[in-house]
C-alpha cells in the first residue's frame, strides 16, 4: 500500500513548494508518514489538529536549531491553511491513482477554524432592509431578488445552497428549506420566518424539481452576481459580497441573545467552534444593547 509519505514525496517533486507550504507539509509528514494513506481517518485528522492548536505558534529556529513553540495560539486563518494543505494532498493522491477516484477524504467533514468577522463585514438588519427596498425596484426583470436576499439574511444559507434549492425542497406548512448537502458535507434543514414565508408565496411556484430561484434563460440556477452589485450600489453598500448576509445572520442572533448551541444549529454548523465567530458585537451594539435594558 502507499504509505502517506510516499505521495508526498511525489507531490514535492512535482513542482515547486514555498516554504510555509513544505512547512505545513513536514507537519502533516510528521504526524501520517509510514501510515498507508488509505487508512488516515477523520479521526486521525481531528487528533492532529488538536496536536496542532495544543502547539501554537513555532519561532524559527537558528543555525539549524529546530523551531521552539512560542506559547501563542495559532490563527484560525492559519488552522484552515494546513487543512487546505492536507485536502490538497489527498486531491493529489487521487490524480495519481494512489487513492480511486470515489474515495471521500478524511478532510471533508472537518469544519474550518473560526476567523473573525470584522466587525464592518456583515450586514445590519436596517441595511438588509435598504438592500431590499432597493431589489424592488432595482429587480423588475427577475423578481426573485428580494426573496434571495430575505432568504440569505433570515436562513444564513449560503447562496450557493440558496440558488439550488428547488421547490419540492420547500415545506411552507412546516416552515423549512431542506438542504441536501452542505459545505461541511451534512444535510441541513434551515427554518423559514414570517419573512421568508411572504416572500416565497409570492413567487410563481414551478414544479416541485424545479429551482426556486431558476434563471429566465434556461434551466440553471439565476446569476445573480451582476444584479446583487447593482444593488449593493444602489443602496451605498458597493463591494460587499452575497456572504455578508450569512454573517449578518449570525451576528443579528448573537446580538439578540441566542445562545452559541442554537445559533450552530441554525447556521449549519457541525461544531460550536465555528458559532464562536459570531459572539462578538462592537461598541454601537452593546450600547443598543444596554440601552433597551435599562431604560
Amino acid at each position: 500500500m502507499t504509505t502517506f509519505l510516499e505521495v508526498v514525496e511525489a507531490l514535492i517533486a512535482s513542482r515547486e513548494h514555498c516554504a510555509g507550504s513544505l512547512g505545513r507539509i513536514q507537519f502533516w509528514v510528521d504526524q501520517f508518514g509510514p501510515i498507508p494513506i488509505t487508512e488516515i481517518s477523520e479521526d486521525d485528522v481531528d487528533k492532529a489538529l488538536e496536536a496542532l492548536v495544543a502547539r501554537g505558534k513555532l519561532k524559527p529556529g537558528i543555525n539549524g536549531k529546530p523551531a521552539k513553540p512560542t506559547g501563542e495560539p495559532l490563527a484560525g486563518s492559519t488552522i484552515n491553511r494546513f487543512i487546505s494543505t492536507l485536502a490538497g494532498i489527498f486531491k493529489y493522491a487521487r490524480r495519481v491513482r494512489a487513492l480511486p477516484r470515489s474515495h471521500t477524504p478524511p478532510t471533508r467533514g472537518i469544519e474550518k477554524a473560526p476567523e473573525p468577522v470584522d466587525p464592518d463585514k456583515y450586514f445590519r438588519p436596517e441595511e438588509v432592509d435598504d438592500l431590499i427596498k432597493v431589489a424592488r425596484v432595482v429587480d423588475q426583470k427577475w423578481r426573485k431578488m428580494s426573496a434571495l436576499i430575505v432568504l440569505g439574511f433570515h436562513t444564513g444559507l449560503r447562496v450557493g445552497n440558496l440558488l439550488n434549492l428547488k421547490w419540492q425542497e420547500i415545506d411552507l406548512e412546516a416552515r423549512t428549506a431542506s438542504v441536501a448537502v452542505t459545505k461541511n458535507g451534512s444535510p441541513h434543514i434551515a427554518p423559514l420566518t414570517d419573512r421568508c414565508i411572504e416572500e416565497l408565496s409570492r413567487l410563481r411556484r414551478g414544479h416541485p424539481n424545479e429551482l426556486v430561484f431558476a434563471s429566465y434563460r434556461n434551466d440553471g440556477p439565476f446569476s445573480y452576481r451582476t444584479l446583487w452589485d447593482k444593488v449593493c450600489k444602489e443602496a451605498g453598500f458597493e463591494g460587499r459580497t452575497f456572504h455578508w448576509l450569512r454573517h449578518g445572520c449570525g451576528s443579528a442572533l448573537a446580538t439578540a441573545g441566542v445562545s452559541q448551541a442554537q445559533i450552530m444549529q441554525v447556521m449549519g454548523h457541525r461544531t460550536l467552534v465555528a458559532s464562536a465567530r459570531y459572539m462578538h458585537s462592537n461598541v454601537n451594539d452593546r450600547q443598543a444593547v444596554v440601552g433597551r435594558v435599562f431604560k
